[in-house]
């Protein structure tokens, strides 16, 4: 069976000479520490901060680099309930925590955020 890939930025990078994170893929950390199971159901690429981030280049275009961003294993019919699902080469795909995780707790029966 074809694994969703989860897109995650490296957790600590340089950004106007201090040390930063990401916010959202931090979030996106604490789920996939919360159910480690997820782990070993999706597939997990961490990219550098600095654009272009090839490999999501390479699989949604220059247009789409954000990260956190879930690509489906396979397309989507519509934008899903919330409206969040977008597409891209031919590929679905979420971007941000949220929506993310939303998907990720209905495709796997986990938790959904507030």
């Amino acid at each position: 069976m074809a694994k969703d890939t989860l897109y995650l930025l490296k957790p600590h990078f340089e950004k106007d000479g201090a040390e930063r994170f990401c916010p959202d893929c931090a979030m996106m950390e604490g789920y996939l520490a919360t159910y480690p199971a997820l782990r070993d159901a999706v597939d997990i690429v961490y990219v550098d901060y600095g654009r272009p981030r090839a490999a999501l280049v390479a699989r949604l275009g220059e247009d789409h680099q954000n990260a956190p961003t879930l690509i489906l294993a396979a397309a989507a019919p519509d934008a899903g309930p919330h409206g969040e699902i977008q597409s891209a080469n031919g590929l679905s795909f979420l971007t941000d925590a949220r929506p993310i995780t939303r998907w990720l707790a209905a495709r796997h029966g986990l938790a959904a955020p507030l």
